[in-house]
């Protein structure tokens, strides 16, 4: 795992010092921008490292003064100055109590990607293997056809579309499988064993596309933005500057936004890499009555929020008692960093035990875990280690809310 002192003796000074009483900086040019900077801190800034108490790194409040990726990240926190590349960088999460924002504009429809992006807005014309499509972000913006994975009027969707049809279904519940040949704002020509018809768009709520051609795999770290009407895109480099940022997502063409639509940007692929991007090898939970308890991705087994101590966490994993969970790793990862919890939900009656193995030797066993109890981040050696197994025990409580959280769960290169 990488040293990172000057980034470590920042987080220590972030819990005595403030950036509020510091000045506002002049315009620097780099490379034919301006960079302008503000004296509020905007961002609350998680780190691919470890801090000395053994949780992640946090810069609590930075700004931002530039972002070229490929490059690097200037950041300004405590009174320092850090220039970090972007794979040194976990998440940046806007701290909206630093600046008053206007509420985000409901849209009637949403647009999914193949690449797992989501876009809320309005479908316009569709020209050329394109179609137009109006974000309250991004403004008009082409996307491939070929790119598209569901168009809806429902914010959620289930995913995965096996079929080699295109599905349609109205807004009363139909549906009807076949092919779409023209899209415009006002209707849809479809072809069925109907025959070719015309349909309104005001009677579709979903258009869900068969798939054509794989999403591609971009090198190199990517960048997950999430905005706060709920754009989510994935891109490959980034260009801040001042108010603005332009992003190259991977499945579309650059589009530009400001600063201020943004909430929070997740780096995908760098040096920290959260447990729940990984795909499980194997996961099964026996129950003591009823059906078995799914495994939970950010959200604790009963799905809701991850809560511990009196704190709310947006990565981690929940799980029911008499479970067990195994990833394979190829002796990729150095570390391991987790807390072991009970969740708030889990109150009065939750205990449990976690442990960890790695290729099937025993690196960690927990104290009897309790709702309520004092957090403390676990951080193991997993150098080389090829599987990496987590058990979970009820104790003598029969799974009663035997609710526990992997909270934080990450590997670090």
């Amino acid at each position: 795992m990488k040293a990172l002192p000057s980034i470590l003796m920042s987080v220590a000074m972030a819990t005595v010092l403030m950036l509020c009483g510091l000045s506002s900086q002049g315009a620097i040019p780099e490379k034919g921008l301006t960079v302008v900077t503000t004296a509020i801190p905007h961002w609350r800034v998680r780190l691919a490292t470890m801090a000395r108490n053994g949780y992640i790194a946090v810069l609590p409040a930075a700004t931002i003064q530039a972002w070229r990726q490929p490059g690097d990240i200037t950041l300004l926190s405590d009174g320092h100055t850090l220039h970090l590349s972007t794979v040194q960088i976990v998440s940046l999460r806007r701290n909206f109590k630093s600046a008053a924002m206007a509420a985000p504009a409901m849209s009637p429809w949403w647009l999914y990607l193949r690449t797992g992006d989501a876009l809320p807005g309005r479908p316009a014309l569709s020209k050329r293997g394109k179609l137009l499509f109006f974000s309250a972000v991004f403004g008009a913006i082409h996307i491939p056809w070929n790119q598209v994975a569901v168009l809806s009027r429902q914010r959620a969707i289930k995913t995965g579309n096996g079929s080699i049809h295109d599905h349609l279904r109205f807004r009363n519940g139909d549906n009807l499988v076949g092919t779409m040949l023209q899209f415009s704002p006002q209707k849809v020509l479809w072809k069925s064993t109907l025959g070719t018809i015309s349909i309104p768009l005001a009677r579709i709520a979903e258009i869900r596309l068969a798939p054509t051609l794989p999403p591609p795999i971009p090198r190199g770290p990517q960048i997950r933005i999430t905005c706060r009407d709920g754009t989510v895109l994935t891109a490959t480099q980034i260009v801040w500057h001042g108010a603005r940022l332009r992003l190259q997502p991977v499945a579309m063409e650059a589009v530009t936004s400001g600063v201020d639509d943004v909430s929070t940007i997740d780096i995908l692929g760098g040096q920290l890499i959260w447990l729940t991007a990984l795909t499980p090898k194997h996961y099964e939970q026996i129950p003591y009555t009823g059906e078995a308890w799914p495994l939970e991705k950010d959200k604790n087994c009963i799905g809701q929020p991850l809560r511990a101590d009196g704190r709310v966490f947006h990565h981690g994993l929940g799980l029911q008692v008499a479970a067990k969970l195994s990833y394979t790793l190829a002796g990729r990862y150095s570390h391991l960093t987790f807390i072991p919890a009970m969740d708030h939900s889990a109150r009065p009656w939750g205990t449990a035990t976690i442990r960890v193995l790695a290729d099937g030797r025993q690196l960690f066993i927990s104290k009897l875990l309790k709702p309520g109890a004092a957090l403390h981040p676990v951080n193991l050696n997993i150098a080389g280690v090829r599987r990496l197994e987590f058990e979970v025990d009820g104790g003598t409580r029969f799974g009663v809310r035997g609710r526990v959280d992997l909270l934080d769960a990450a590997l670090l290169k």
